[in-house]
């Protein structure tokens, strides 16, 4: 709950300081004496919106800060803890919120710098802001399921759901892991894999080819040269062979003069034996040579054929054989996880049928919270004086070929369930029902947010409440009514109450009164704790009569009237404290 509100340099706000209690706190004072800039302050606390507008004339700086003290096992310590925020020993929180006069905007939980986006989440678990001001959690939808639920005790059986949601979502997540990249992946390298099998490739293939692919290219130019040389190494009396044979005899001839030329006649006979096989060699090489189109063509086609496999798996194809010995690595690998796949199958609709069980339970079990819930607040809204007013919730539903199977279909979901819930309301005769969000804002929607607090009391955690100018359009009667339904539910939490009316600030445990003075052609507000004789004074002041004898005794019978109240009907209401 809140303790402590400190406001300094906010618009006509010089420095304030409130103190609060348990129960009923109410504000009054004038009109435009500044109590709705307490209530932008708290909003400021709670992420609201901030604009250098709010900061005083002259100041550098408008702060507001608030001391809060945290319940243990309230849902907001998760919250903290998440972001590494540590409560004091004494459970308190410090939010504090500064707004600079160029615009810029600084929060601070327990003196650590925090994103007005936590700041915001912090503050929708500790304070509830109903009024002309935009911080309104009851506008949510998901706060509206959140109150369906903790009404109707459904949320662990939501919790359950959500449960199973979330392994739903993990084994999905795994399915398609296996099934979306891993089937492409799969169908890519079966693709490699045949393209390389069926080139059939051996290593080194392509520079054999490549050098067959000259030869034809240039086949007959070759066999012409290569005929040359044969002729003139070996063909006829005028050649190489023949000319060296004519000079072996020569010298054979001289040897028989001088033996030492022996020497040089065995060595020129073996060059006319290498130049007789040269020759011979060169005969077989021509008639080898083949000059055929149809294997050019062929040649062409198979070197095309592997240098795109060059492109695609390696530089060479000692690479690209590497490459396809790796790819059936990995399909040996998905072909395993494909038996993975269809037990993961098997799960996934064994928790979807599980899911899907739960969420139709859990949107029944809505239903009927629904209509009880409904007419709870219906009769709430008749005892503040508004039985024209109407209040529905519906719950729809999208259905979804993928979704959660129930009620014999198949509908969207999350962590949740298949509903959307959404509060809906008629404030005045004769119109349509529409959504909470969408009607009237004043005093007429506070009172609706009166009636919805009532009924949801024990369902709502929020420990703070704030109803800002509740009484706007209200009569005497109808104040009293409120003045109870605002007393009776601050037996359960923090109620802070701006009010008009004595008949509803007579219900309050603390009384305040804001007032406006003007100093040095300056305004400034200051705040006066109200009790014994100037709290009936305030009272007699608020029921507006110059006969001031008559508006004291009736101030007096005001606050004796809830004095009784208090004592007896308010008591049962709550069964925890005494006011």
């Amino acid at each position: 709950m809140l303790v402590e509100l400190h406001v300094k340099n906010l618009a006509v706000i010089g420095d304030v300081t409130l103190k609060f209690e348990e129960g009923l706190t109410v504000l009054s004072g004038d009109e435009g004496a500044g109590k709705s800039l307490l209530v932008g302050a708290l909003c400021l606390l709670a992420g609201g919106k901030a604009s250098a507008a709010l900061v005083r004339s002259g100041e550098p700086a408008a702060l507001v800060e608030g001391i809060f003290h945290l319940q243990p096992d309230g849902d907001l310590a998760g919250v903290l803890a998440d972001s590494g925020i540590e409560v004091e020993p004494d459970g308190s929180l410090i939010v504090a919120r500064e707004v600079q006069s160029e615009g810029r905007s600084i929060a601070r939980v327990n003196g650590r710098a925090v994103p007005v986006s936590l700041l915001r989440e912090i503050g929708r678990r500790l304070i509830d802001i109903h009024g002309q001001m935009e911080h309104l959690s009851l506008l949510s939808s998901q706060r509206q399921m959140d109150l369906l639920d903790g009404y109707s005790g459904l949320l662990e059986l939501r919790d359950e759901l959500g449960a199973k949601v979330t392994l739903l979502r993990d084994k999905a997540r795994e399915l398609s892991r296996l099934s979306g990249d891993s089937r492409r992946d799969r169908e890519l390298l079966e693709y490699q894999v045949a393209e390389v099998d069926r080139a059939n490739i051996r290593p080194g293939e392509d520079e054999a080819l490549e050098r067959e692919y000259r030869i034809l290219q240039r086949a007959q130019e070759l066999k012409e040269e290569c005929y040359a040389a044969y002729s003139r190494l070996y063909a006829d009396d005028h050649s190489a062979a023949g000319a060296a044979h004519q000079v072996v005899k020569a010298l054979q001839r001289a040897v028989s003069i001088d033996t030492a030329l022996q020497a040089q006649v065995e060595e020129l006979e073996s060059v006319v034996v290498e130049l007789e096989e040269i020759g011979r060699g060169l005969s077989r090489y021509m008639e080898g040579i083949e000059d055929s189109p149809e294997r050019l063509q062929r040649v062409e086609e198979r070197l095309e054929l592997l240098r795109a496999l060059k492109r695609k798996y390696g530089s060479t194809l000692e690479e690209v054989i590497s490459f396809a010995n790796e790819a059936r690595k990995e399909l040996q690998t998905l072909e395993s996880q494909e038996e993975q796949r269809h037990q993961l199958e098997g799960e996934y609709r064994q928790l979807k049928e599980e899911a899907g069980e739960l969420a139709e339970k859990l949107s029944g079990s809505r239903q009927e919270a629904a209509c009880r819930l409904a007419g709870l607040v219906n009769s709430e809204l008749a005892e503040l004086g508004m039985p024209w007013a109407r209040f529905d919730i519906s719950l729809t539903r999208e259905e979804s070929s993928e979704g959660l199977p129930a009620y014999q279909g198949a509908y969207a979901f999350s962590q949740h369930g298949i509903d959307r819930v959404e509060f809906l309301a008629s404030t005045n005769p004769g119109e349509p029902l529409r959504l909470l969000a969408d009607v009237a804002s004043g005093g007429e929607t506070c009172r609706f947010m009166l009636a919805l607090k009532t009924a949801l009391r024990r369902a709502d955690s929020i420990p703070t409440l704030v109803f800002d100018e509740i009484d706007a359009g209200v009569g005497g009667r109808s104040a009293h009514v409120v003045g109870r339904k605002l007393a009776a539910l601050a037996q359960e939490r923090q109620v802070i109450c701006i009010t008009h009316l004595p008949q509803i600030a007579c219900f309050g445990d603390d009384h305040y009164r804001v007032v406006k003075d003007v100093s040095g052609e300056r305004a400034v507000v200051r705040l006066e704790q109200l009790t014994g004789d100037s709290r009936v004074e305030e009272l007699a002041a608020m029921l507006g009569s110059d006969r001031e004898h008559v508006m004291l005794e009736s101030a007096q019978e005001l606050l004796r009237r809830a004095g009784e109240i208090g004592n007896a009907e308010l008591v049962s209401v709550s069964g925890e404290r005494t006011r």
